[in-house]
């Protein structure tokens, strides 16, 4: 073969490119960008609600409860939203159907172009990106367990007391076994002062399924309850037994004494009164119900 071919023939390989590294493509450029834009924008949203919080702690030591709330409800709003959890599906469907078939779910979908996917116990703040209305971030979830404990704290100090357990509540949703929001439902549903309130302030059990369940019990089986409150715990549940106990009997007495005035009122129609009968709830209801139906 003549030198030339040689030198053509080495020259093809010798001269072949090395393979060239993957280059980025744009979309997941900018993806990293929007990412790190998220992070720098959630930094920033911590510590305006963590310099909110330091601020309402100030007034509340000056006992300024009303000016405290003013200022921990502001932190709440700079936070993103809780989100919901996912539904459950519905009864009868099938959870594992081709995606590809949905094609009526789908459309319902988008009948709805804005689903509920964020936990509306509060509004967003104006100031907070579309992209962080709601965050799962575990700092947001304890900053906001603490800012809603904290309000709970100046609705005691202001006596309003359904307040301040539905703002434990909210916080208890971030963290249930945050000490000090099971506490100050625990105490504010005592103060209420109903049965069914201060049986679930004694040990969450209560008839009631939209009752809340605040538990003195609770809070003594978590680890690391400080002293001072785990001698605070103990007292009430050494108070509360015998004051429920009293309570139930003049709830049901309360409750008798309506149905005795509502019997009254359906048999006074005949001339009579429940004077003329053995007094029983049963009778009276049954009474009440014959009303209804025969004489109306």
């Amino acid at each position: 073969m003549p030198h030339n071919d040689l030198d053509i023939i080495n020259n093809r390989f010798e001269e072949l490119p090395e393979d060239p590294k993957p280059a980025q493509s744009s979309a997941q450029g900018d993806s990293k960008e929007s990412v790190d834009e998220e992070l720098d924008l959630l930094d920033k949203v911590l510590l305006e609600a963590n310099s909110l919080k330091e601020l309402g702690n100030t007034e509340f030591q000056k006992q300024r409860w009303h000016t405290a709330l003013g200022i921990y409800s502001e932190a709440l709003a700079a936070l993103p939203l809780r989100p919901l959890p996912k539904p459950s599906p519905k009864p009868g469907s099938n959870p594992h159907r081709d995606e590809f078939s949905d094609n009526e779910d789908d459309a319902n979908d988008k009948k709805d172009p804005h689903p509920e996917t964020l936990d509306h116990d509060s509004e967003p703040g104006s100031s907070i990106p579309a992209s962080l209305q709601s965050s799962n971030d575990p700092r947001i979830s304890r900053l906001r367990s603490i800012l809603n404990a904290n309000t709970a704290a100046c609705y005691l100090k202001s006596e309003d007391w359904q307040s301040a357990v539905q703002a434990a509540d909210a916080s208890l949703k971030d963290d249930p076994n945050y000490a000090k929001a099971l506490h100050r439902r625990a105490q504010a549903n005592e103060k209420l002062g109903t049965w069914a309130s201060l049986q679930s302030s004694l040990d969450g059990r209560s008839p009631l399924p939209f009752c809340p369940s605040p538990d003195y019990n609770a809070i003594s089986k978590l680890p690391e309850v400080p002293p001072g409150l785990l001698k605070e715990v103990k007292a009430s549940q050494t108070r509360l037994p015998p004051l429920i106990a009293q309570r139930s009997e003049a709830d049901k007495a309360e409750m008798m004494a309506k149905l005795k005035d509502l019997g009254n009122t359906v048999l006074g129609k005949f001339g009579m009164s429940t004077d003329n009968f053995k007094f029983t709830p049963v009778r009276l209801f049954i009474s009440f119900v014959y009303y209804l139906l025969v004489c109306l």
